[in-house]
């Protein structure tokens, strides 16, 4: 009987030194990873996103986008307050200001509130903050065609009369929409903070005081204009409070200045409906 041949079983042939290095390090890469990003993780609470974006409750921006490119809020927030302010302080006749003053705040409105606040309104939208966004973009539009319409260049008021039925009459019809808009955006923020209705209430009652006046112009009465204008020069003023109240605690907030101004924060309120919905 012939003699079997013994049966060698080979051995599992063993990792390369490389390997293993490779899987250590992927492993190290891996846990390093996730620790840096449970290092930069950031948790905002309501109040404190509101009081950074003024986005409506419930209706947060995504991604870290914020966190990379910062917050566009406090430009648009200033590039609004230095076009109203000096424009309401000319409606109040503050210094002896007249109707010619109105012209030397054109390249404002164009370079500051038009430019500042579209740019704004751009940044806010890649963010994912519609409303703050709309309303940027809007105002920026706003102040662009209103310093068209008093630049002397145009002859806009000149060719149909500074005190035609056209010309008065087309502003009054522009202002009423506005009237209208701003109202929404009232609506709107009341799911944000206290200083942004206070902000947008004052701003509604300038624009229907200014459709009052335009529309007493544009049927030939003065009655009341002056006083009208003072009036609404006021709550313009008011709304530029509100407003430089509200870029002092964006600033604050952007800088980590320990002082926490209110804002009386809203995004809980009418929030019954989401909820449901949720």
């Amino acid at each position: 009987m012939a003699a079997q041949a013994p049966t060698v079983e080979k051995a599992p042939h063993p990792a390369h030194n490389g390997d293993l290095e490779s899987q250590h390090l992927n492993l190290m890469d891996s846990e390093a990873g996730a620790s840096l990003r449970r290092q930069i993780s950031v948790q905002l609470t309501a109040e404190q996103f509101e009081r950074l974006y003024l986005q409506p409750g419930g209706a947060k921006a995504k991604g870290d986008l914020a966190k990379r490119f910062g917050n566009p809020t406090p430009l648009g927030i200033a590039s609004f307050l230095l076009s109203l302010t000096p424009f309401s302080c000319y409606l109040m006749g503050w210094t002896g200001t007249s109707t010619a003053a109105a012209v030397t705040l054109t390249g404002g409105m164009y370079f500051v509130g038009g430019l500042g606040l579209t740019l704004a309104g751009i940044f806010e939208w890649v963010l994912g903050n519609t409303f703050t966004s709309v309303v940027f973009i809007t105002f920026g539009g706003f102040w662009l065609s209103f310093g068209y319409l008093l630049q002397p260049l145009q002859n806009i008021a000149t060719d149909l009369g500074a005190t035609s039925l056209e010309y008065n009459g087309g502003i009054a019809m522009y202002l009423i929409w506005w009237g209208v808009l701003v109202l929404i955006y009232l609506l709107a923020s009341l799911r944000t903070n206290a200083v942004f209705v206070a902000l947008f209430t004052f701003l509604d009652i300038a624009f229907w005081l200014l459709v009052a006046i335009y529309l007493k112009l544009a049927h030939g009465s003065l009655s009341h204009v002056p006083a009208l204008l003072k009036a609404a020069g006021a709550f313009s003023f008011l709304t530029t409070m509100m407003g430089w109240y509200l870029e002092v605690v964006l600033i604050f907030d952007s800088v980590g200045i320990p002082i926490k101004l209110p804002v009386g924060d809203m995004s809980n309120f009418l929030s019954g409906r989401r909820r449901h919905h949720d």
